[in-house]
């Protein structure tokens, strides 16, 4: 059970309690027996935890293609244990570069110290025999240049310990931070800002870019208001709503987040900006449906609205700045009334978005 024990769940015992209901719930129409491996299959999967892991979860429809042992040792295997023993080989790989990289630098030192040792011990025993003034000041020159070789060698060899040392430090502070970030919201299951930042850069790793992927940016209107007039509770309801709404409007290779209070973003991998503000529009008119109910089972009376930006990643753009032209975007929608889709001042046409029934200022 390496993976499981390596996997950090950030979930709270309620939390941690529904989770396991609903995994017992999905675990009992299959085949396959109630043990360690099953449960974190399915508690992978109920908690939303790895998308791959759900997408090939989907093949097996009960009674049709019930999950067996063999199907649960693959999945567990392919989608858990693998996930983080590639994760600390690769580490380990980097670190063995980088010793190998250190034991050459140490090699090289040594070779040229057994040199120069050597190089002393011929000019010592040179010195026990007359020299004439020539002989002296070759013999100088030599000792000079095994120095000044040394010299170079050993500011080589320094400069390379003091850069391997930052980049294990670098790999340890991965490892560390793998382990002790939590990646997901706890109130809406969502990527939280790390686990956003961890997914986006697994996307690009092997030499992509954010180049023609779209980032949506979206705030919850007067949401401080509605805290204050209904209390946390309320709040919070609100929050886990739209982030319910993201997960029914958006792919398994969508990167959906919020990123801390009413900010939530989603990184849309593969489509044109047209596509993202119909999605966006969609996501919005849901909201704009929302009614959140209070403990008391009346209904909260306002209307619930996002103001959303969008923008798309171009050539040599960076998370950074590609979040600066979606929260641009998303603070024009708020200056022009709230509860819409907007996008930032560009050249070109701009998608045809239909403005909102009904306005929220």
């Amino acid at each position: 059970m390496l993976a499981t024990q390596l996997m950090n769940y950030f979930h709270s015992r309620e939390e941690s309690a529904e989770i396991l209901r609903l995994a017992l719930q999905l675990m009992a129409p299959h085949k396959a027996a109630f043990h360690p491996l099953s449960y974190a299959v399915w508690y992978e999967h109920a908690a939303d935890l790895n998308p791959g892991l759900s997408r090939d979860l989907q093949k097996f429809v009960v009674p049709d293609t019930p999950l067996g042992e063999p199907d649960v040792a693959r999945l567990y295997a392919l989608h858990i244990a693998a996930r983080d023993i590639e994760a600390f080989e690769r580490a380990q790989s980097q670190l063995r570069t980088l010793l190998e990289d250190t034991a050459s630098g140490a090699a090289s030192a040594q070779t040229a110290a057994v040199r120069f040792t050597h190089t002393l011990e011929s000019v010592g025993r040179k010195l026990e025999q007359p020299a004439d003034v020539a002989s002296l000041k070759r013999m100088v020159a030599e000792l000079l240049s095994q120095v000044r070789s040394m010299q170079q060698i050993t500011s080589e060899f320094s400069e390379k310990l003091s850069t391997n040392r930052a980049e294990v430090e670098s790999v340890v502070g991965r490892l560390e931070r793998a382990q002790t970030e939590p990646l997901r919201d706890p109130l809406t299951g969502l990527n939280n800002r790390h686990g956003f930042q961890r997914a986006v850069d697994a996307l690009t790793a092997t030499g992509g870019d954010l180049d023609g992927m779209a980032l949506l940016a979206a705030d919850v209107d007067h949401f401080k208001k509605i805290n204050d007039t209904h209390g946390h509770v309320i709040g919070d309801k609100v929050l886990l709503k739209i982030a319910e709404i993201f997960r029914a409007h958006t792919k398994s290779d969508d990167i959906a987040s919020r990123l801390g209070g009413d900010e939530f973003e989603v990184l849309l991998p593969g489509m044109s900006l047209g596509e993202a503000a119909e999605l966006a529009e969609q996501i919005r008119e849901s909201v704009a449906r929302t009614l959140i109910s209070r403990s008391d089972g009346k209904e909260y009376a306002g209307q619930v609205s996002l103001s959303i930006g969008l923008a798309v990643g171009q050539k040599n753009d960076t998370l950074e700045s590609l979040r600066h032209r979606a929260d641009a975007a998303m603070y024009k929608a708020k200056d022009a009334g709230r509860n819409r889709v907007s996008f930032p001042s560009q050249r070109g046409p701009q998608p045809n978005i239909a403005p909102p029934a009904k306005q929220v200022r």
